[in-house]
């Protein structure tokens, strides 16, 4: 193709960004959220009450509004409950109660009025009606080329930036190296509307689409080609690759009813712990009264709003990842606007954007710039973006909520058209894909890598929390660009070459090579690591290159790699309170680690113990969840007995705790 044949394939717009979808009616969904203790139960014959409460009203009201609801995650409030039970008797962890949530099904005109009317009920809690669901795409308005596809597809793998090493992309190359570092043995789903499973490049492990009914609209279609392609295109000698082609991808609609929570919900059941979902959605939000706008401006992610929220929360607590679009809508989601709860939202209703209030537990996805030179620009074509490697794409949504970025511009993988065309779509091939769209994608093949690598070393997956946490604290570091300065949080890079070492460090054989980190000093990582003394790692046989690169031991540098020995395994615990529990002995025996996000007895007999020795946890209590309140119990104790304090149980903290109950 030639630049000048490619450049007609991009319509040119003036204004705004998003992709227009004519075909499509307006969704718009009022959700109802009943009392808990009035026990709604829809039947057959209308709304009743499972402990005799007095739904008459209710009752009443839609009937003379000629509507009904419907239980929204799609089975019973009885299924919902014995599920919900049934999972945290086996696991005590608590799952949301989705039991209380409700779709009304009335014409698009009357909802605003009948959710005015509705949280007006003493049965009702809240009605609120939520805009419509669309993608976070901007610019993605390609049209193909014209010309028929060649026989055989050319290798366009050398055009995916986002696979080469760090700064420039994610390193992916580097986990291919290593047994399970494509992925295999990892599920993933991708939420959103339509896909094209045929696709020359998508025929290897993808499952197809396994709820909602996709559309047919081709923005769509493409838009779900093009994701699946970046973490899930076939490992072959043409076309593009994906970053965990070997891991297992299906697909879920919203539409047909289901919506994006029922969505969530589906996909959660669907998957195991260290599994991924992608949402690849986001709606208008308060700053323009939620209105739709063709340039996105003011949209925002989904969990905003509390169907969502909870089905998200529903997934982490099966400890599922969820990767979450942050939204187009270029907007600073610090801002007070969104401490303002909306009309029809529950009273106790909080801002989720600030994790203080409280947390979904996703992994929150911004856009940023690809390298200046990318595909021969320096800019994008149709917007004029001056590219600044890392940078915030103009677009992103940004903020202390966003975790992490992936590249929001020139994101080659299949679709659209633009770089490969013809009248076939299952040879389409684009350079241009962008948005958060573009972006969120590289976080799920990130992961996708990660969890495999785990898998094959027979390792517990990451958790959900501690998979947010390494995302954080590693990577390639955001830059500035003129009116886009890094303080507009969109957080690093992912850079598997760091993100590896740092994820599969825990349950060694004779030991594990760790990543020096800003603060770390060589006696710290050593009692930290249960030995005793800087000599057991400096002097070790495996740090040989280091002491020849370090001749002075007390000079550590972030990026160091050092390996830490397995301490003798001599400390099996005493007390009664912790000498049962495998858990905590593991624990002593250098084995594994507790940290935030976990959850489970042990975790319980921990927050007793710092409890007992006067380190409250006033909120929350000994409830079996290593949350930010333990965190911080822990690193009190850890403060007060001359610990390393990070708020995570290791041999040493284990012991310490052992040894206050020995007696």
């Amino acid at each position: 193709m030639t630049k000048e044949s490619k450049k007609n394939s991009i319509r040119e717009k003036t204004a705004g960004g998003s992709v227009a979808s004519e075909d499509l009616p307006i969704i718009r969904e009022l959700i109802v959220i009943a009392r808990p203790e009035v026990g709604i139960r829809v039947t057959k014959v209308g709304v009743a009450s499972a402990v005799g409460a007095d739904v008459t009203p209710l009752a009443d009201f839609l009937s003379l509004e000629d509507i009904t609801i419907q239980p929204l995650f799609g089975v019973s409030e009885e299924k919902l409950k014995q599920e919900a039970s049934s999972f945290t008797a086996a696991t005590a962890v608590e799952l949301p109660d989705l039991s209380v949530y409700y779709r009304v099904q009335a014409p698009d005109e009357r909802l605003d009025k009948i959710a005015e009317s509705l949280t007006k009920l003493e049965a009702v809690q809240a009605a609120y009606v939520k805009p419509q669901t669309e993608l976070p795409q901007i610019f993605n308005d390609m049209v193909p080329f014209g010309e028929e596809a060649p026989p055989s597809t050319p290798d366009f793998t050398g055009r995916q930036g986002y696979l080469e090493t760090a700064p420039e992309g994610i390193d992916a190359r580097y986990a291919w190296t290593l047994p399970g570092g494509a992925g295999q043995g990892v599920k993933i789903i991708d939420i959103e509307g339509a896909w094209r499973f045929t696709h020359e490049d998508l025929l290897q492990n993808q499952g197809g689409v396994v709820g909602g009914t996709p559309t047919t609209n081709i923005s769509w279609r493409n838009h779900g080609t093009a994701v699946i392609g970046e973490f899930s295109g076939d490992r072959n000698t043409f076309g593009i690759n994906g970053i965990c082609p070997d891991a297992n991808v299906r697909a879920i609609s919203i539409f047909g009813e289901l919506g994006s929570s029922g969505a969530i919900r589906q996909a959660a059941d669907m998957l195991n712990p260290g599994d991924i979902i992608l949402i690849e959605l986001h709606r208008p939000g308060p700053r323009h009264n939620f209105q739709l706008r063709n340039d996105q401006r003011g949209y925002i992610a989904i969990e905003w709003w509390p169907d969502d929220f909870d089905a998200i929360r529903y997934a982490i607590s099966k400890g599922v990842i969820v990767i979450e679009a942050a939204g187009n809508g270029a907007e600073n989601l610090d801002d007070p606007i969104y401490n303002n709860r909306p009309l029809g939202f529950p009273v106790s209703w909080t801002n989720p954007f600030n994790r203080a209030n409280r947390d979904s537990g996703a992994i929150m996805a911004g856009a940023g710039n690809p390298p200046a030179g990318t595909h021969g620009r320096n800019a994008h074509p149709v917007n004029g973006e001056t590219y600044v490697d890392r940078a915030r794409c103009g677009f992103s949504n940004f903020g202390a909520l966003i975790d992490t970025q992936g590249w929001g511009w020139e994101v080659t993988t299949c679709g659209y058209g633009d770089l490969q065309g013809g009248s076939n779509e299952d040879f389409w091939y684009t350079d241009l894909f962008s948005g958060t769209s573009s972006a969120s994608p590289i976080i799920v093949g990130t992961m996708g890598c990660i969890q495999g690598i785990l898998r094959a070393q027979g390792k517990n997956p990451l958790t959900p929390t501690h998979a947010r946490d390494l995302l954080q604290t590693t990577g390639s570091p955001q830059q500035d660009a003129p009116g886009r300065p890094r303080t507009q949080r969109i957080g690093n890079r992912p850079d598997l070459g760091q993100l590896i070492p740092r994820a599969t460090e825990i349950e060694p054989s004779d030991g594990f090579w760790y990543t020096v980190k800003s603060g770390d000093w060589l006696d710290g990582i050593a009692k930290r690591n249960g030995l005793s003394s800087w000599k057991d790692i400096y002097y070790h046989e495996k740090n040989k290159a280091h002491r020849e690169k370090r001749k002075d031991p007390n000079k550590l540098y972030p990026g160091d790699k050092l390996w830490i020995p397995r301490p003798p395994a001599n400390g099996s615990l005493m007390s009664p309170r912790f000498a049962d529990d495998p858990i905590l002995q593991a624990i002593a025996r250098n084995e594994r680690l507790l940290r935030k996000g976990e959850k489970g007895p042990a975790v319980k007999k921990i927050q007793q113990a710092l409890m007992d020795l006067g380190f409250p946890l006033p909120r929350f209590g000994a409830d079996g969840d290593f949350g930010n309140e333990t965190v911080s119990a822990v690193r009190n104790y850890q403060s007060a007995n001359g610990l390393i304090a990070d708020g995570i149980v290791g041999p040493i903290t284990i012991k310490s705790l052992d040894a206050q109950f020995a007696s």
